[in-house]
This record gives C-alpha cells, structure tokens and sequence, in this order.
C-alpha cells in the first residue's frame, strides 16, 4: 500500500491520521482479518506504530493539501474491497470523510477510480 504513497509527501501525523482512519472505517461494520492485516501492514510500512487506540476525527484532520487528502480517500475506497465487498455503512462512511473535507462528488469519484486502477494494477501478470 506504500507504493500508493509513492507520490505525494504524507508527514507522520498525516500518516497517522490516515491509518486512524483505515482503523475507523473496519470497525464501521465490523473489523475483518484481512482489513486489520491490510493496516497493520500500513501502519509498519509507514513507521505510524498501532493506532488500534486513536480516535478518528475528521474535524482535526492534520492533511494538509488536496493530495494528502486524495491519499486518505483512496487508502479508504482500497480498504472497502478487502473483505469481496463495499458495505452500505463502509460507502456511507467514505462520502461523510469527503463531505466534511470539502471533497465534492466528481472528485471522490475520481479518487475511487484511481484505487480501484491501483487494485487492478496489482493483479497484472496473474493468471488464472
């Protein structure tokens, strides 16, 4: 998940921050094996240590740019596919981030199609 950071400069409070938020959107609808993998893995990649005890607040959020921003949300859309499926509740979650970020429709759009390309991406050369 690292590579997805690959360009744009995320500090350590932004990377906390973000895994917070990984933390926050699993347990909307119940925490999964491979959710909890997927950000522990992050949270080693990125140096952030467990966030298992952080509160996610969207108001005091640390991002400080349209690009941070677009990391969070994407790390977000990436993490709701873990479990074969986007919940209703994990959906509902990702729109009120962007809503309380400024983040309009066309662009949390555009941030889940650029996660769902980074899905696929890692699936080149597998076959089946």
């Amino acid at each position: 998940m690292k590579k997805l950071l690959s360009d744009v400069d995320i500090n350590a409070n932004e990377a906390r921050f973000i895994a917070a938020g990984l933390r926050a959107l699993a347990r909307c609808d119940g925490l999964d094996a491979g959710e909890l993998g997927l950000i522990e893995q992050f949270e080693r990649e990125l140096g952030t240590g467990s966030t298992a005890q952080v509160g996610f607040d969207v108001a005091a959020s640390p991002l400080r740019g349209e690009a941070q921003q677009g990391v969070l949300v994407r790390t977000l859309v990436m993490l709701s596919f873990v479990d074969g499926r986007v919940s209703s509740r994990e959906d509902a979650f990702i729109r009120d981030v962007c809503a309380q970020l400024g983040i309009d429709a066309t662009t949390r759009a555009a941030h889940e199609v650029e996660a769902k390309k980074f899905l696929l991406a890692s699936l080149e050369g597998v076959e089946h």
